[in-house]
This record gives C-alpha cells, sequence and structure tokens, in this order.
C-alpha cells in the first residue's frame, strides 16, 4: 500500500511539474522547438473566450479568425465576422497584397498620400465579372468593367500635339468634296473614317480616338459651311 502511495505522489508531482512549467505571467529560458503551445497530432488548436471560439489552428495549418469551427481548406485564412484594419497612416506602404514585393504588387496602401493602388506594376482589373473580356486587345487595357460606369468627371490625357484635330484648319489641310463624301455614304452607309454600325459593334469604339474623329468632323462640317456662305454671299452680291 505504501508504495502505491509512493508512486501516486511521484506521479502526482510530475502533473504539478507539468503544470506549472509554462507560466501563464510569461516564460523564460525556453527553448524553440521543445517549449511551444500547439499540438504534436492531427487535431486543430483551439483559443477560446468566453467559452466561444476565436482562433483556430488547423492541423493542416490553415487558420480561422471568429466564431465557429469549420476551417475552409481552399484557403490560408479566413475570416468570420467584421475584419478591420487599421494601418500606420504615416508610411507610403502601410499595407499590402503581393506575389513578391520586390516584382508584383496586387494591392497597396499609401496611407502618407491617402492613396490606393491596384496592379502597380503587371496585370489587370476586373469589375463586375467572373472572367476578363473576350478581346483580341485585352493586353492594351488594365480595367475591364461589366455594367457600366457611373462618374462626374472623365479626363483623358492627350499624348501629343498632334493627337487633336485642329490640323483641319491648317491651310494645306484637304478637305473632301462634298460630292465625294455623298457618293462615299451612299455606298457605305455612314462617313467616311467613322466605323460602320457592324465594326462598332465587333470591335467597340475608344472614347478618347472618336472624340477626335468627331471633332474632326465638326471641323470639316465648320469649313463646309464657311464655303457655303461664301458662295450665297457671292450669289447676292450678283442679285443685287
Amino acid at each position: 500500500m505504501k508504495k502505491k502511495l509512493a508512486f501516486l505522489a511521484v506521479l502526482s508531482g510530475l502533473f504539478v511539474n507539468a503544470q506549472s512549467s509554462w507560466s501563464l505571467t510569461g516564460n523564460s529560458g525556453t527553448t524553440p522547438g521543445t517549449n511551444f503551445i500547439g499540438t504534436t497530432d492531427n487535431q486543430n488548436l483551439i483559443f477560446k473566450t468566453n467559452n466561444l471560439n476565436r482562433i483556430v489552428i488547423g492541423e493542416n495549418g490553415k487558420i480561422r479568425f471568429g466564431t465557429g469551427s469549420a476551417i475552409n481548406p481552399n484557403y490560408d485564412f479566413s475570416f468570420w465576422g467584421n475584419p478591420i484594419f487599421n494601418v500606420d497612416d504615416m508610411a507610403t506602404s502601410v499595407f499590402q497584397i503581393y506575389n513578391n514585393p520586390n516584382d508584383y504588387i496586387h494591392f497597396r496602401v499609401d496611407g502618407y498620400n491617402m492613396i490606393d493602388y491596384l496592379q502597380e506594376d503587371y496585370g489587370k482589373v476586373v469589375i463586375g465579372s467572373k472572367t476578363l473580356a473576350n478581346c483580341s486587345d485585352c493586353n492594351n487595357y488594365k480595367l475591364f468593367v461589366k455594367g457600366g460606369i457611373r462618374t462626374e468627371q472623365v479626363k483623358v490625357d492627350i499624348a501629343a500635339n498632334n493627337g487633336w484635330a485642329d490640323y483641319v484648319f491648317k491651310k494645306d489641310y484637304k478637305l473632301m468634296p462634298l460630292k465625294e463624301v455623298e457618293h462615299f455614304i451612299t455606298n457605305n452607309g455612314h462617313l467616311p473614317e467613322v466605323p460602320s454600325t457592324e465594326e462598332a459593334i465587333k470591335n467597340g469604339i475608344e472614347l478618347k480616338e472618336m472624340n477626335i474623329l468627331l471633332l474632326k468632323k465638326i471641323e470639316e462640317l465648320t469649313l463646309y459651311t464657311i464655303e457655303q456662305q461664301k458662295r450665297i454671299e457671292a450669289l447676292e452680291k450678283k442679285v443685287k
């Protein structure tokens, strides 16, 4: 009986030592790999407050934040609830999502200048669709929006001086005779240089190029009107 009591006392002492070897007020002299909080089998590690799960670290290394215990196997981190990120507003790279910080940044917050950056170096941004638009010239564009854009102001940069249509007013500009314009419209059903309905539907239109083209047609129309006014005035003089 005494041997049994002694044996139980030893076990109790080992249990107490095991329980007290990791202090709730901090620890020192620990050995990484030997002293740790976690599991040594294929079980999840759960952190609770108020008897509710707050953080679940799965045996597969995936982590869930928030109540509940189900871990999404497709993602390394999942959040359940309403997450908020409070970042340092005095830094230019306070929050980043990237493949490689020196190569491919998907998203970056510049807290100092209050600017959010998307796809700084490569890639594209798609809004309102699960797939990229089916277009032969997709590589020429960065932003794709399905369903329309509503805004108060849009500004398009013009790359060079010759990108605008005022060259129509230069003296050496060759204005197409109205007879030729009429012939073109009769045969093609649209103005010269302007895409047909079929072409516009198939290829879309470039807003900058179309605005410049429409301005060009307005300026040509102005020249036709001026020329017509001169002829009217000349005829009026003859009549008088």
